[in-house]
């Protein structure tokens, strides 16, 4: 076989289309494998956090796949068994399965469990608050979140001393600033 040395360009040729080739096979995308089981709760979760509307709410494939890879990474140190950790509590709660149980009493448990995980003096590590927290940062980063329901800027930041808010207005989807993802629960 001959050695055919390759240039700069045809190098990054080469990796590009390797690296497409990895990402356009799905290697990259979507959840992982190990998490797989989790996605009904988890869309489940979602649709009850944000709600189908006029858009697509927070229980979708989307949402899910990014948690799955928060989870895997350690995104905002969250611990790798974040799911089952969630799915226990909420079964527990439930005397059962609570993927069983009816909408109004699924609501009814997280809400209950929304307000203990985020009272006066607790520092907000229960596995409720982080998976809110990827429900979140995760609708509100993807396509329906971020610019279906929030007004995408391309350049963000523009200052306005007053700013008319009402019907039909939409916060920004790409103004982060001064914004921290976890914040913690302070006694009032």
């Amino acid at each position: 076989m001959a050695h055919v040395p390759l240039g700069r360009r045809g190098f990054m040729g080469v990796a590009g289309g390797v690296l497409g080739a990895v990402w356009m096979s799905g290697l990259l995308a979507g959840p992982v494998a190990a998490d797989a089981g989790s996605a009904p709760l988890f869309q489940r979760l979602g649709e009850i956090v944000i709600p189908t509307t006029g858009t697509p709410g927070a229980g979708t494939a989307e949402v899910f796949a990014f948690a799955s890879r928060a989870v895997e990474k350690g995104l905002f140190g969250v611990p790798a068994d974040l799911f089952a950790r969630l799915r226990a509590e909420l079964d527990a709660r439930a005397g059962g399965d609570f993927l069983r149980l009816p909408a109004a009493r699924q609501e009814a448990l997280v809400a209950a469990l929304d307000a203990e995980s985020y009272r006066p003096g607790t520092m907000g590590e229960s596995p409720w608050c982080m998976t809110k927290t990827l429900i979140l940062v995760g609708y509100y980063t993807g396509e329906a979140g971020g610019s279906r329901e929030l007004d995408y800027q391309l350049v963000p930041g523009r200052y306005d001393p007053d700013i008319q808010t009402g019907k039909g207005y939409r916060a920004l989807s790409n103004d982060w600033t001064g914004l921290s993802i976890r914040k913690e629960v302070t006694p009032s």
